[in-house]
């Protein structure tokens, strides 16, 4: 039998030899290092809201009088062609709520149907949609085409649409080369992400009930703050703060206790820091840290002025739903959005999406005076973005 280790180490020979006669004659060598690749992102781009229209819940009686007004005469049924079946009597238009004696056959019995009264087609599984996206472009309507973790992202697929083209237009050949192979580095078609956040901006969350008194606790004042300042400020363990306090203060409590003084007095606190009356400017500043909770990594999102923290929320995620509430924190402890405030962020995708939130319309409506103030938000990065809106406008200016 050959001997495995004999051959593997022949073409090893083999391989080095080749290699020095590479080095000393042919001096084609070239090391190569195995350097990480740089593969850059393409940039998060909010573009404005689209068009949001309401469709109108017609009655089909009342059509046919117009129909019959107009044109001095009733508007006839449908009538079904030769060896074809009749649509079925359970179908009504969801539009209009027109018979079936008035409703076509769309696509050959394949589920779709065309009202001749309204002139819409409809699927009758499907509801009629309370609000219907359209591209504030070309007035196409938009087409969902994923959803994500709080919100849906809709796009216009007209290859006609003026967004679309001047996109088009203004690439290079060859940058058009590169969308053939890699598409998803480049933004041609108008994307809106519709937020399906339950949330009432500008309202009070209610506090956690608790059913301890703190003056009804069996130590003194001064035992608290003892205990608060060994667990709170100077970082000790519960079990270490336990034994410190029986070790050289003589009071004998367990670790948990110690757990629960904690968190009474936290949900004590809590709404004094929430309501107590700062002396605010129009400037904030926000930005996100990290924290480690139960062994596990969160955020904390806080912003800033004076030095003072004026929200703060643990997330175990950076998404948007929680970076609106921080800002949502901060404007409801303001007696009146100032004329211009600045909110300073580090150009975080996720600033950017709640900057988006806030600009749709009527949304505060009945909760705070809005007035036509504007709100900025100026994106600290390496192309800085001041982006200023109002109620019924929004402008996007490159610094």
């Amino acid at each position: 039998m050959v001997n495995k280790f004999l051959v593997q180490y022949i073409v090893y020979l083999h391989n080095l030899l080749i290699l020095l006669v590479n080095i000393l004659f042919v001096k084609k060598f070239s090391y190569r290092y195995d350097e990480p690749v740089r593969k850059e992102y393409r940039k998060l781009v909010v573009d404005k809201p689209p068009i949001f229209e309401t469709p109108e819940k017609l009655d089909y009686k009342q059509l046919l009088e117009e129909y019959k007004t107009n044109h001095g005469k009733e508007l006839s049924p449908v009538k079904p062609r030769k060896g074809k079946v009749p649509v079925s009597k359970d179908i009504v238009c969801v539009v209009c709520g027109a018979p079936h004696n008035y409703i076509y056959d769309n696509n050959g019995g394949k589920g779709q149907y065309q009202c001749k009264i309204c002139k819409n087609s409809f699927t009758p599984n499907k509801q009629l949609k309370s609000v219907i996206l359209k591209c504030p472009h070309c007035g196409k309507t938009l087409e969902k085409i994923k959803e994500r973790n709080g919100f849906d992202i809709y796009k216009c697929k007209n290859n006609h649409c003026s967004y679309y083209q001047d996109k088009l237009s203004s690439m290079s050949k060859q940058e058009k080369q590169e969308y053939k192979s890699n598409p998803e580095k480049f933004k041609l078609r108008y994307i809106y992400r519709a937020f399906k956040f339950d949330f009432k901006p500008l309202s009070k969350e209610s506090n956690k009930e608790f059913r301890v008194n703190l003056s009804r606790l069996r130590v003194t004042p001064h035992t608290l703050g003892l205990i608060l300042t060994y667990h709170v400020n100077y970082g000790l363990s519960a079990r270490k703060t336990a034994a410190l306090m029986k070790d050289i203060h003589g009071l004998d409590i367990s670790h948990q206790t110690v757990l629960n003084y904690c968190d009474w007095v936290s949900l004590a606190v809590k709404p004094l820091v929430d309501n107590y009356p700062y002396e605010l400017s129009d400037s904030f500043c926000g930005d996100e840290t990290y924290i480690r909770v139960k062994g596990k990594w969160h955020y904390i999102f806080f912003d800033a002025v004076k030095k003072i923290i004026l929200s703060y929320r643990v997330s175990p995620n950076r998404d948007t739903l929680t970076a609106i509430k921080v800002i949502d924190d901060v404007l409801i402890k303001l007696k009146s959005i100032p004329t211009n405030l600045n909110l300073v962020t580090d150009g975080n995708p996720i600033q950017l999406r709640f900057h988006k939130f806030f600009t749709l319309p009527n949304l505060y409506c009945n909760c705070i005076p809005f007035s036509t103030s504007s709100i900025m938000v100026i994106a600290l990065s390496l192309s800085t973005i001041a982006v200023s809106t109002s109620r019924s406008s929004f402008r996007t200016e490159y610094l």
